[in-house]
């Protein structure tokens, strides 16, 4: 019991550290373009070695930004931190998927030409437009577009 919590406090420390190295990199930066931004991004942070979000922290991470997420996408989080986005505040998941590790960014102020593709550092990108705003999927794997469905379909936007 007390090793699960200390994991836990771990865990937590290293989330807000996390955190706040993102908030200084987002002072330091501008972007001139979505794409920048996302190699910018995913260069910062790459595979983060983290693992073990539960469907809960999930459901709270995206009650932050006023949107929900089902559960088939929600199981498969590993990993999951508020980002700075281009347009503020998103999220950066790790997903934990049949062929390895996804990375996924939901950036819910920003927009994107749905289902454009980009290639950068041996990784493949594929922009998803939603109800609000937009996500990225990006993965090693050549086939990001097996998640699309996935991503486009189980983050929700609260209508308040």
């Amino acid at each position: 019991m007390i090793a699960a919590w200390g994991l836990r406090m771990l865990a937590a420390s290293v989330l807000i550290a996390v955190g706040a190295a993102g908030l200084i990199w987002n002072v330091q930066h501008s972007w001139d373009s979505v794409e920048e931004y996302v190699m910018d991004h995913y260069r910062h942070d790459g595979e983060l070695s983290l693992s073990g979000s539960s469907v809960d922290e999930v459901r709270e991470l995206f009650s932050g930004l006023d949107a929900d997420v089902a559960p088939a996408l929600a199981r498969i989080v590993g990993v999951i931190k508020y980002c700075p986005t281009p347009d503020g505040k998103g999220v950066h998941m790790i997903l934990n998927t049949e062929n390895g590790p996804v990375t996924v960014i939901y950036m819910p102020e920003t927009g994107v030409t749905d289902r454009e593709h980009m290639e950068f550092d041996q990784v493949n990108a594929l922009y998803v437009a939603m109800e609000r705003g937009s996500a990225i999927i990006i993965s090693p794997q050549p086939d990001v577009d097996s998640l699309y469905a996935l991503v486009q379909q189980s983050i929700i936007p609260n209508r308040g």
